[in-house]
C-alpha cells in the first residue's frame, strides 16, 4: 500500500512539474506578443518620432554623387602609406568637406585603421581612399579607392573635379 502511494505521488509531482513547465512556456511566447501590441497601441509614441530614426529607403551608395556630397558630414581623403611591418596604413591627408557642427574623432595625419591593409600580390587598392562620412559624430558610410588623380568608383572622375563638387554646396548654402 505504502508503494502505491508513492508511485502515486511521483506521478503527481511529474505531472505537476510537466503543467508548470508548459505554463511557462506559453507565458514566455505570449507575453512578448502581448507587450509589443501594447507598444504599438501606444499613444507615446508618435509615428513622425519612429519615422525619424528610421533607416533611408535608398542604400548611400545608391544616391547620386550630389546628394552623396550633401548629405555628407565629413569627406575625407587618404592615402595608403607603408609601415615599418609591411601594412599599408590609410592615413587622412585632407577634409574636402567638413560641416562647422560636424563631430569627427580623426584628425589630419591619423591612421583610418579600417582601410589599412596588409599588401597581396594579386590586388591593389590604389593610392588612397575618399571616406564619406554621415551625422555627428561622424560614421563611415561608404569609401572609395583613387590611383593618381582618378576616383574609380566615380567613373574615374579626377579629385581636382571632385573636390570642386564637393565646394558648389557649401557655396550654395
Amino acid at each position: 500500500m505504502l508503494k502505491k502511494f508513492v508511485d502515486g505521488l511521483v506521478f503527481g509531482a511529474g505531472f505537476a512539474i510537466s503543467f508548470v513547465a508548459l505554463l511557462v512556456l506559453a507565458g514566455l511566447l505570449l507575453f512578448p506578443m502581448i507587450v509589443s501590441r501594447q507598444i504599438e497601441h501606444s499613444p507615446d509614441i508618435r509615428p513622425s518620432s519612429v519615422a525619424a530614426h528610421a533607416q533611408p529607403s535608398i542604400p548611400f551608395h545608391d544616391f547620386e554623387l550630389e546628394d552623396q556630397i550633401k548629405e555628407s558630414s565629413v569627406i575625407a581623403l587618404a592615402r595608403f602609406e607603408p609601415a615599418p611591418d609591411g601594412k599599408m596604413k590609410a592615413i587622412i591627408k585632407e577634409f574636402i568637406k567638413k560641416e562647422p557642427n560636424a563631430t569627427i574623432y580623426y584628425n589630419i595625419g591619423d591612421e583610418y585603421p579600417s582601410s589599412s591593409y596588409y599588401p597581396k600580390d594579386d590586388m591593389s587598392h590604389g593610392d588612397g581612399l575618399v571616406i564619406f562620412f554621415v551625422g555627428s559624430p561622424a560614421s563611415m558610410r561608404m569609401s572609395m579607392s583613387y590611383s593618381g588623380d582618378r576616383i574609380h568608383g566615380l567613373g574615374d572622375l579626377p579629385v581636382e573635379l571632385f573636390r570642386q563638387k564637393c565646394a558648389e554646396p557649401a557655396a550654395k548654402q
